[in-house]
């Protein structure tokens, strides 16, 4: 983060670097989480659990220190209010990938055998527009001119994890193996909760181009 931090706190810098591999890290989780649940592995879903949890609260305590050092210390003003905004919708992101985590292990939705290949690609298109998104805003940090290119990548992504979720949702009210109708909507809510976090993405990447465009006129 060089560039945009040359003449500003080295320590705020260090703060929003340890925040966004904190975003990264709850998305990786996420990701491997929701394959071990697809997969049947319920020990292994559940220690995602606990780790989803820790890495929630450690980006959160990271977003108040980066709050603090902004307010107390005056850092950045002409940027403040662009940094606050963005890393509070960065934390969004963990936010979702959290309760989606914990209300599998309540619920326990029984994920069909025809429809395990599908959830994975949802899974992974969704992860991948959140990837896209933590490049883009490192980017625009390091001010490398690879923020549109970047989010650019997410819509992509935020467009496939789409297709999937309607097609999922297709396979399932059409199936005849599924007989109850409840069954069927409750397959429907985790598919649109696994496929909400492609659609977080999409809205930061939304704002990180607008401050983007801000910071090149």
């Amino acid at each position: 983060m060089k560039s945009f931090f040359r003449n500003h706190s080295r320590e705020l810098e260090d703060e929003i670097d340890a925040y966004l591999k904190a975003i990264t890290r709850g998305s990786l989780i996420f990701k491997e989480g929701i394959n071990e649940y697809v997969e049947g592995k319920e020990e292994a879903f559940e220690k995602r659990v606990k780790e989803m949890t820790i890495a929630e609260k450690e980006a959160d305590d990271k977003l108040k220190r980066i709050k603090y050092k902004l307010y107390a210390y005056n850092l950045i003003p002409e940027a403040s209010g662009d940094i606050l905004e963005l890393t509070d919708a960065l934390d969004e992101i963990v936010d979702r990938a959290k309760a989606v985590h914990l209300s599998l292990s309540i619920e326990k939705p029984v994920i069909p055998n025809f429809a395990r290949e599908s959830f994975i690609s949802l899974n992974k298109a969704s992860c991948e527009a959140a990837d896209e998104l933590m490049k883009g805003v490192r980017s625009f940090f390091q001010n490398t001119g690879m923020v549109e290119e970047h989010v650019a990548k997410v819509y992509f992504y935020e467009g496939e994890a789409d297709k999937l979720e309607e097609e999922i949702a297709r396979q399932v009210f059409n199936s005849q193996e599924i007989n109850r109708l409840s069954h069927k909507i409750h397959l429907r809510y985790f598919v649109e909760r696994i496929a909400s976090i492609s659609d977080i993405a999409e809205d930061v990447a939304l704002k990180l181009s607008v401050f983007q465009l801000k910071r090149n006129i």
